[in-house]
């Protein structure tokens, strides 16, 4: 039996005219013993094109996450299976991730002070370009963000951050990522041997990193 409960959900995304999003939150089936209030992972898929909320490492994520007691929420961008809207290739993306908050963070139960983003490729980068503008989100998981869409300010802000690349990463490769991050506050950097871009058939290990650092980061006060 699944220790995780989850339902097709939808939002409004931020802004004006503010399309309807489709999406899926996932919890916890039993709350924590002491009735403690869960954190809240908003999860960003890869590119739009060729991608969903769907993607089996977005979804592996949410499940796991909400297993070690987060609430989580994956979602379609605009455009992208039954979310209305067009895509915009980043340019308004970043307003859908302000409806998922608004969103997650009206969830009962939830802990508002504990907010995280958890993007991979496309998705990776949009949640850093949001997160510097939005200090509720404490702090990003970025897997895999493409080198080609950094600027000198993208994760400049100053929370913790977690980059994760593939070994053989096509998009984010390591000999290019680090450079970029090296100028970064706050960053951890964690390489998955054998793992190419989307992670296909790294999904556990994949996961297994982002719940690490999520658990242990949820448990720190103050952070």
């Amino acid at each position: 039996m699944s220790n995780v409960l989850s339902r097709r959900v939808t939002f409004p995304s931020a802004g004006r005219p503010a399309p309807l999003l489709e999406g899926a939150l996932t919890r916890p089936v039993s709350p924590p013993a002491d009735a403690a209030l869960a954190p809240v992972a908003i999860l960003l898929h890869p590119q739009p094109l060729t991608s969903s909320m769907d993607d089996p490492l977005t979804e592996r994520v949410a499940s796991d996450l909400a297993a070690a007691g987060f609430v989580t929420l994956r979602f379609n961008f605009r455009g992208v299976g039954a979310s209305e809207g067009q895509q915009t290739d980043g340019r308004l993306e970043p307003l859908d991730v302000a409806g998922a908050v608004e969103f997650a963070l009206g969830e009962p139960g939830v802990d508002r002070e504990k907010l995280c983003l958890v993007g991979h490729a496309f998705g990776a980068w949009v949640a850093l370009v949001y997160a510097a503008h939005d200090p509720r989100v404490k702090t990003v998981v970025a897997i895999s963000p493409p080198v080609f869409r950094f600027t000198p300010e993208l994760g400049a802000f100053d929370r913790p951050k977690l980059f994760i690349t593939g070994e053989f990463d096509e998009v984010a490769p390591r000999h290019k990522l680090e450079p970029l991050l090296d100028r970064l506050p706050a960053r951890g950097f964690k390489v998955l041997s054998g793992a190419r871009h989307m992670m296909r058939g790294y999904e556990t290990t994949a996961s297994q990193a982002v719940v690490h650092y999520l658990v242990r980061w949820a448990a720190t006060p103050g952070v």
